[in-house]
């Protein structure tokens, strides 16, 4: 794994050294860009809590858990490109989340060599194409819509315009079996997806896209009986990627629609999607820890998202609403919360990514577990200068179906949804045309749902501990 490290640094120092002293020669366009972050946690009371990384069981504990580090998160990469644009090959590093003193890290003496591929493809037009019609193979980003995927993965894509229609059809894996041995090749649970999407304009100032997603495994297992083989799925674990290496069967379709639009002062965003499908041979644990037995069931969920705003001025005022369903009832054979695959939100400072030493967060989807998430919040953004913007949010949230547990240290059957109200103010500082300063606060009061979250000690069904989360960044990108 080290000699593989280290092949990708000499790689990315070369890369470098090639751009920085060759001039471009033949045919061959060479760019190098980057993105320098680097981050500050100047304080927060529960650091056990926002680097919990969706791992949640007693995770809250009684009185402060402070603390605060600086961190570096660097990307830089590289495209070699003919000058006609006719292809491209982009390749991209990454050092994430490396603070200062960690140990095996960023200790004495320096990094310990930690680098990873970012982004590694090849994108190419096709020749015999009438219209604009390009081909991507490699590891790359991909967004089939925000609240579902986006994010890197291997894939092929074709993409591209036809007349007044941007497409895209794609195919993914994200996870690959192990079938070299003769066990193994009973159960090729390679995670594929195959999904399309296509944008349009059906008028000025109205953006649409249709959505189709569809993610499977192909498991051939002869045993559904081996207490050996991983079956399991906890309701914690209400994610496709943290699906990957398990042996039921998975057949999960997404279907949806977003967009934009804007008229004068006036902007709205939206996305809707429904999910149906089936997990077959799931052995399903609950939030209380109670194991459900091996079962069929059947997948109907849906999400929906809306912003609707309007500028005043140097002021920009926005209201965010979304509902991700979550289900309701574990005995029965339905799953009925809503699935994402890969993502980020940054959509608040305390529960999600939104603070800026974003490697450390409770959750990265838009829901809590698989009882779904609802959403309401109120953004004002004020343009104060050219180089000053500073903003404030308040949000209340809840989960779409209660969280029924029972409370370690009472003893008492709880059920739940109020996560609760949390207040977030920041502001971001062109110190120079590609250097940003930024500071974020957020503060959540907790509602009584929180309690599940807490250490068996504290677990009454009233939450008893409020959150606050305070960071900076200064981040340098060309």
């Amino acid at each position: 794994m080290m000699t593989n490290k280290k092949t990708i640094l000499s790689l990315a120092v070369v890369a470098l050294l090639v751009v920085a002293f060759s001039v471009p020669a033949g045919a061959t366009k060479l760019s190098f860009h980057g993105d320098m972050n680097h981050r500050f946690l100047l304080g927060t009371d529960h650091n056990e809590f926002i680097r919990t990384l969706d791992s949640y069981n007693n995770v809250i504990d009684d009185g402060d858990n402070y603390d605060n580090f600086a961190e570096i998160k660097y990307r830089f990469w590289f495209e070699a490109a003919s000058d006609d644009g006719a292809y491209k090959g982009v390749f991209a590093t990454e050092i994430g989340g490396l603070r200062f003193g960690e140990t095996g890290k960023l200790g004495y003496s320096g990094d310990k060599v930690q680098m990873e591929v970012r982004w590694g493809y090849f994108d190419f037009q096709l020749p015999f194409a009438e219209q604009k019609s390009r081909v991507r193979i490699g590891l790359q980003p991909i967004n089939v819509n925000s609240f579902l995927w986006q994010e890197t993965v291997g894939a092929v894509k074709l993409y591209g315009s036809a007349g007044s229609f941007d497409y895209q059809l794609a195919w993914a894996r994200g996870y690959e079996a192990d079938t070299t041995s003769e066990t193994d090749a009973d159960l090729r649970n390679d995670q594929d997806a195959f999904y399309g999407r296509l944008d349009f304009k059906p008028q000025e100032g109205t953006d649409v896209g249709l959505l189709a997603l569809w993610q499977f495994n192909n498991i051939d297992k002869t045993d559904t009986t081996d207490p050996g083989l991983n079956y399991g799925l906890n309701a914690q674990d209400w994610e496709f990627k943290k699906l990957a290496s398990k042996n039921f069967d998975v057949s999960l379709v997404t279907l949806g629609i977003d967009g934009k639009w804007n008229s004068g002062n006036f902007f709205a965003k939206w996305d809707l999607m429904y999910q149906t499908g089936s997990m077959d041979d799931v052995i399903f644990t609950d939030l209380d820890g109670d194991v459900k037995p091996m079962e069929d069931y059947d997948v109907t969920a849906y999400f929906l998202h809306g912003d609707l705003g309007m500028k005043m001025g140097k002021s920009t005022l926005t209201y965010t609403f979304w509902y991700s369903s979550g289900d309701d009832d574990c005995d029965d054979d339905d799953f009925e919360a809503f699935m994402a695959t890969d993502i980020d939100r940054f959509d608040n400072i305390v529960i999600f990514e939104g603070g800026y030493v974003d490697d450390n967060y409770f959750t990265e989807r838009q829901y809590i577990m698989d009882k779904g998430f609802i959403m309401n919040k109120l953004n004002l953004d004020y343009q104060a200068t050219d180089k000053l913007k500073v903003g404030v949010a308040a949000m209340y949230m809840m989960t779409a179906e209660d969280i029924e547990y029972t409370a370690a240290e009472t003893g008492t059957s709880e059920s739940d949804d109020a996560i609760g109200f949390e207040v977030d103010v920041y502001s971001s500082y062109k110190m120079f045309k590609n250097v940003e300063l930024a500071v974020c606060f957020g503060y959540l009061a907790a509602g009584d749902a929180m309690d599940y979250f807490e250490v068996d000690s504290m677990q009454d069904g009233d939450s008893d501990e409020d959150i606050y989360k305070a960071g900076a960044r200064i981040r340098y990108k060309f």
